[in-house]
C-alpha cells in the first residue's frame, strides 16, 4: 500500500508540474493546527480586515476543508511564479504604478484552466468515488497556511509566503481531495532578525508580528476600499494606483527573482507596469477591473 500511495502521489505531482503547468506543488493533510484559525479570528476582531466582509464570513471554514468537501483528506497546494521586471517610468502625462501581479491578464483565468486540468487527472487517478474541489484565492481557504504545511515556503514578516525558488512572487492555489496522498514536510524557514520590509512600508501596515493591518495597506487602499485614501496615508501611497510591491521589492529573498514563463502575465498583454491617469483604459480580462477608483476615472 505504501508503494502504491507513493507512486500515485508522485504521478499527481509530476502531472501538476509537467502537464498542468504549475511551477511548484506540495501536499499536506486537510487539517491545520488551531493556531491558524485562531489567528484569523483575532485578525478580524482587531478590525484589520477593514471593509473586506468576505473575510469575516465563516472564518472556521477557511481552516477546515472538510466543510467544503466532506471526507477531505489531502490538500494539493500549487504555485505559479508571476514575477516580471518593471518597465521604466514613462515621461509626460501623470502615471500611476501597477503592482506586478496585475501587469498582464487576470491570473484567476490562467490558474483555473490549470486547476481544471489537474482536477480531471486526480479524479481519473482515484476513480468514481474521488472528490475534488479547487480554489485559486476566491474560496474559503487559508492558502498560505496550507502552503507552509505543504513545504512550499515559509511565512515572511510581510505576511507573504516566501518560496525557495521564486521568493514571494507566486500565486497560490489549492485542490482539496478525499484521496489519501503522501504529505510533504512543512517548510521550516524564517526571516530571522531581518526587518527590512517592516521599515520600508510607508504606511505602517506591517505590525512586526507577522500581522498586516489591511486598513493601512496600499493594496487595500487602492483596490479593496471604496473610500478615499485617508489624508494621513496619502503621502505613503505616492504613485501607486493599483496595489503595492514595496514589501516584496525590498525582501532579500526576492533579489534573484526569475521572470515568469507564463506569457499571459507579461505586461504587454494587458495593463503594463504604469497606467496613464489622464486616459485610464481598463482592458477586458485585466485584474484592474477590481479597482472601483480606477473605473470611475475611465474615459
Amino acid at each position: 500500500m505504501g508503494v502504491a500511495l507513493s507512486e500515485r502521489t508522485q504521478k499527481i505531482k509530476n502531472f501538476a508540474l509537467q502537464e498542468a503547468g504549475f511551477d511548484l506543488v506540495g501536499i499536506t493533510r486537510a487539517t491545520l493546527p488551531d493556531c491558524h484559525e485562531n489567528a484569523l479570528k483575532s485578525w478580524i476582531e482587531n478590525g484589520y480586515a477593514g471593509s473586506m466582509d468576505y473575510m469575516k464570513r465563516d472564518p472556521e471554514r477557511r481552516a477546515r476543508p472538510e466543510r467544503t468537501l466532506a471526507s477531505a483528506r489531502s490538500v494539493i497546494v500549487l504555485a505559479v511564479n508571476y514575477f516580471h521586471p518593471e518597465d521604466p517610468r514613462p515621461d509626460g502625462s501623470p502615471v500611476g504604478k501597477i503592482t506586478k501581479y496585475a501587469y498582464g491578464a487576470d491570473y484567476h483565468k490562467l490558474i483555473e484552466k490549470k486547476l481544471k486540468k489537474l482536477s480531471s487527472y486526480v479524479f481519473a487517478a482515484g476513480g468514481p468515488d474521488t472528490g475534488v474541489k479547487s480554489y485559486v484565492d476566491t474560496g474559503p481557504m487559508l492558502e498560505r497556511a496550507f502552503a507552509q504545511r505543504a513545504g512550499l515556503g515559509f511565512f515572511g514578516k510581510n505576511t507573504n509566503v516566501i518560496t525557495r525558488n521564486f521568493g514571494s512572487w507566486v500565486f497560490l492555489a489549492c485542490l482539496i481531495t478525499n484521496l489519501e496522498l503522501e504529505e510533504d514536510v512543512p517548510h521550516a524557514g524564517s526571516c530571522g532578525a531581518c526587518r527590512i520590509c517592516l521599515d520600508a512600508c510607508p504606511t505602517g501596515a506591517l505590525l512586526g508580528n507577522y500581522t498586516l493591518d489591511a486598513t493601512r495597506c496600499i493594496s487595500y487602499l487602492t483596490i479593496e476600499s471604496k473610500d478615499p485614501v485617508p489624508e494621513p496615508l496619502r503621502p505613503g501611497v505616492g504613485e501607486w494606483a493599483f496595489g503595492c510591491d514595496i514589501c516584496q521589492d525590498v525582501c532579500p529573498y526576492n533579489f534573484r527573482a526569475k521572470t515568469t514563463q507564463h506569457e499571459e502575465l507579461y505586461p504587454l498583454k494587458k495593463a503594463g507596469t504604469w497606467i496613464d491617469l489622464n486616459n485610464v483604459e481598463i482592458l477586458p480580462g485585466s485584474p484592474l477591473k477590481r479597482a472601483k477608483k480606477l473605473k470611475r476615472m475611465q474615459t
